[in-house]
């Protein structure tokens, strides 16, 4: 079995402030098992063009 990874306060910090350098949105997720996962934020949705207006609209 592996080992557990943990991590100081000061590098979740600093894993942290760099993420949101970048992205300011970005999620960040630490788990149980030592990871440390940065994701881009949900993508905004654009406001739909009279193409896809139609074809929501063919039901």
């Amino acid at each position: 079995m592996g080992r557990r990874v943990t991590f100081t306060e000061a590098q979740v910090r600093r894993a942290v402030k760099a993420a949101r350098e970048v992205d300011p949105q970005s999620v960040i997720e630490v788990t149980k098992e030592g990871v440390i996962r940065i994701l881009p934020a949900a993508p905004k949705r654009s406001a739909q063009n009279e193409v896809d207006s139609w074809f929501d609209g063919q039901s």
